[in-house]
């Protein structure tokens, strides 16, 4: 009896002890060990033992943030089926690497994994930003002013001391009475005096345009903005702004010349669209 107890007290060590039943090396260098702790599996294979498995497919979706990078990763990775996407009305380029093949001999594609992308959405830069977002606005003559003055670096004409003169008159005169503008060929008139009942008068001329030089997308060659002069004036008070010519015609004009470089640089056909869902 006692031998009998002895025997099921020692089964009983043995299935619940996590000393390893079973050692298991498979081919590819792993160790396993089962152990009698409701069967678990750990693995116990040593360091840099088992070889790594790599990846049978490419997969990854690159987001870049200038057209040069991107002309450098699709050339280090393009093969002849890459295809170029780009989307005008986002300011994106898709670049697929791994895309569909082209029809055979008896007309039928052959479809591939794309699953390889890189993206370039093109940021605008700072300086197209701060243009942009004063667009089409009249705010008072001296804030604008002000804003001239503090981007000047980006204004091509009228240019050195001819701007700064300009900027001057309309900062000194801001406690003046404002009463009319008239175009006269290249420049606006405007008069001003300094009261409403003053019989004397004054002219202050504005030009009727003025050219700002500033890249559109960030790490981008500059390009040429036509700027026509806005004026209001009310309650003898001056208000001045600027109105972008072909604003959109501009960024588009970019953004097609930028495909084009990408384009050109990397020897790939180019559509413009965008991959949908």
């Amino acid at each position: 009896m006692a031998s009998e107890i002895e025997t099921i007290v020692q089964l009983a060590a043995k299935t619940f002890s996590t000393v390893p039943a079973q050692v298991i090396d498979l081919p590819d260098g792993r160790t396993f060990a089962i152990v009698r702790n409701d069967f678990g599996l750990t693995n116990i294979t040593p360091a840099n033992k088992a070889e790594v498995l790599k990846p049978k497919l490419i997969s990854q979706n690159v987001r870049i943030q200038s057209a040069e990078s991107l002309i450098e990763y699709t050339n280090t990775f393009k093969n002849q089926h890459t295809v170029i996407f780009a989307d005008i009305n986002n300011n994106s380029i898709h670049v697929a690497i791994d895309y569909h093949l082209p029809p055979d001999r008896d007309g039928n594609p052959k479809a591939t994994l794309c699953k390889h992308n890189a993206y370039l959405n093109l940021p605008f830069s700072d300086e197209f930003q701060t243009w942009v977002a004063q667009d089409d606005r009249l705010i008072p003559h001296v804030a604008f002013a002000t804003f001239l003055e503090e981007n000047a670096a980006d204004i091509t004409e009228p240019g050195g001391g001819e701007l700064y003169e300009l900027i001057r008159d309309i900062q000194v005169k801001q406690d003046m009475h404002f009463s009319s503008s008239i175009r006269m060929g290249d420049a606006v008139s405007i008069s001003y005096s300094k009261d409403e009942d003053a019989t004397t008068k004054a002219n202050m001329e504005l030009p009727v345009l003025f050219y700002v030089s500033i890249p559109v997308y960030f790490s981008e060659e500059s390009v040429e903005l036509r700027c026509l002069m806005r004026r209001k004036i009310a309650d003898g008070k001056l208000h001045l702004g600027f109105k972008i010519l072909r604003l959109e015609e501009v960024r588009q004009n970019e953004f097609d010349r930028v495909v084009r470089v990408v384009s050109m640089a990397t020897d790939r056909l180019t559509i413009y669209g965008a991959i949908g869902t």
